[in-house]
């Protein structure tokens, strides 16, 4: 398994932390389907899997109704999947 498949499972069970009763059904439902039919869709190009899992963090992320201490977490998790972007991009 190479570096960028173990930091996108890593990044999947993070986001799995929204999938909790404090968090809004739109977001939990938007989480949840960034990781299945994005970030771990083996279907579609990388780039494309984390560039779209990257948007929709980001709707999350200035989503009113987020709870505030899942805001920095969906920004870790943003500059994370720039940073394996950037690396998919350069090979």
């Amino acid at each position: 398994m190479s570096d960028i498949d173990t930091r996108i499972k890593q990044i999947a069970q993070v986001l799995g932390q929204l999938d909790d009763n404090q968090v809004p059904r739109n977001i939990r439902s938007a989480s949840k389907d960034a990781v299945e039919k994005w970030l771990l869709n083996a279907g579609k190009d990388m780039d494309v899997r984390l560039g779209m899992t990257a948007s929709i963090l980001d709707e999350i992320f200035n989503d009113p109704n987020l709870p505030g201490h899942y805001g920095p977490l969906c920004l870790q998790i943003q500059a994370a999947l720039e940073e394996m972007l950037n690396e998919v991009s350069r090979s």
